[in-house]
């Protein structure tokens, strides 16, 4: 049979006798502390719960949670530590409208933010400055290709 122990309550009120497992169960939900005074039946003293080698496993400092950043994750979807990457993916994206305007500054920023994500990875921005770098060097590269198409025709 389990050993069996009395809970002396907050209020004063005794509780009990309850069995090893029912303890655990309250120690579970915060029904018990650290401090609770436990009398384990057939002794006629109290003492704190955390002294008895049965529940000091239940009273053990959990695993600290793996630090989460202030933002969040945030920069991650929005690199906002990396300006000049963040500036040249609306560029990049853009270029669509504008393509010979917005092309050349979407690709130097672009680059800008590349270098800044070299010199400190913890800034982010990777792939908002690609995108800028890419989406205005096929936008360039679609404009002249127009522009050129276009003028031969007018000549000929």
């Amino acid at each position: 049979m389990s050993q069996q122990y009395t809970i002396k309550g907050t209020d004063g009120a005794e509780y009990g006798p309850v069995s090893t497992e029912e303890l655990q169960h309250w120690i579970a939900q915060s029904r018990c502390t650290r401090e609770s005074l436990v009398k384990v039946d057939g002794s006629g003293e109290w003492v704190p719960l955390a002294t008895l080698p049965e529940f000091q496993d239940a009273f053990a400092a959990p695993p600290a949670p793996a630090p989460a950043s202030a933002e969040g994750g945030v920069s991650t979807v929005i690199p906002y530590k990396n300006v000049p990457a963040l500036i040249a993916y609306y560029f990049g994206v853009f270029c669509i409208i504008c393509p010979p305007l917005l092309c050349f500054p979407a690709i130097i920023l672009g680059v800008i933010g590349l270098r800044r994500v070299k010199e400190n990875p913890e800034v982010k921005g990777t792939a908002h400055a690609w995108i800028g770098v890419l989406s205005g060097s096929f936008f360039l590269l679609l404009s002249i290709v127009i522009g050129v198409f276009f003028s031969t025709r007018m000549l000929s």
